[in-house]
């Protein structure tokens, strides 16, 4: 967390300058604070800062936007994803998808061990989907995020979409869909992605081929 230091009495006329430019005069300022709202406003902000959390602005999210339509594809914002980066993987597929089968490659060792815990924390973000409305494939997924400087979301990062939005499917309209961490592993010697897949109320995380996930129903997870 970062070092408190206490509000300037320049800050505080910079807020005054901007309810004025808003107007929002003395009767509203007020209000706001006597009824709670400024303090439950920066009661948020120290959770976002417990939390490491940096929203997408609707900035950054229009520019996002405006690159994906370039190439034919859309995405979908999904704010405050709470993701545990040092979970233990097991237990991150069974929140994800409880039925996964015991057998599945995903579950290996071998995979595992080559998504090591970024991190201790659990922190909050945005997670940007992004899906080629007529199909694409991993080189345009991962050549569009390397282009918008996102960064390619863990398997952990994606189990935890999948834990928290287990309905995902039919908010996008999809009975089908899978979602892919596009941070590659090596499995027999090929290169294998992580995802997690909806089937209509069923969802699993499983392992496949990096060219597997050409078709419609594939969305690829990145963020900031």
């Amino acid at each position: 967390m970062t070092k408190y230091i206490p509000v300037t009495v320049a800050q505080v006329e910079g807020l005054r300058k901007v309810a004025n430019d808003k107007k929002v005069g003395l009767a509203l300022f007020q209000k706001a604070l006597d009824n709670g709202s400024f303090a439950r406003y920066l009661d948020s902000l120290k959770a976002d800062e417990q939390m490491e959390y940096t929203p997408l602005s609707d900035k950054r999210i229009a520019e996002l936007t405006k690159m994906a339509t370039s190439v034919g594809a859309r995405i979908c914002v999904l704010r405050r994803v709470r993701v545990q980066q040092d979970r233990d993987w097991q237990d991150s597929i069974n929140l994800v998808g409880p039925s996964t089968p015991m057998n599945y490659n995903v579950r290996k060792p071998e995979v595992s061990a080559q998504y090591q815990s970024v991190s201790k924390k659990t922190v909050e973000k945005d997670i940007v989907l992004l899906n080629y409305l007529k199909g694409g494939d991993w080189n345009k997924a991962t050549m569009w995020g390397q282009s918008t400087f996102l960064k390619a979301a863990n398997p952990r990062e994606v189990f935890a979409v999948g834990e928290q939005y287990p309905t995902l499917n039919k908010t996008l309209g999809q009975d089908l869909m899978c979602l892919v961490a596009p941070i590659e592993c090596t499995f027999f010697g090929n290169r294998r992605a992580c995802f997690v897949w909806w089937l209509d109320s069923d969802r699993k995380a499983d392992l496949s081929h990096v060219n597997s996930f050409y078709d419609t129903y594939a969305w690829f997870a990145f963020s900031e």
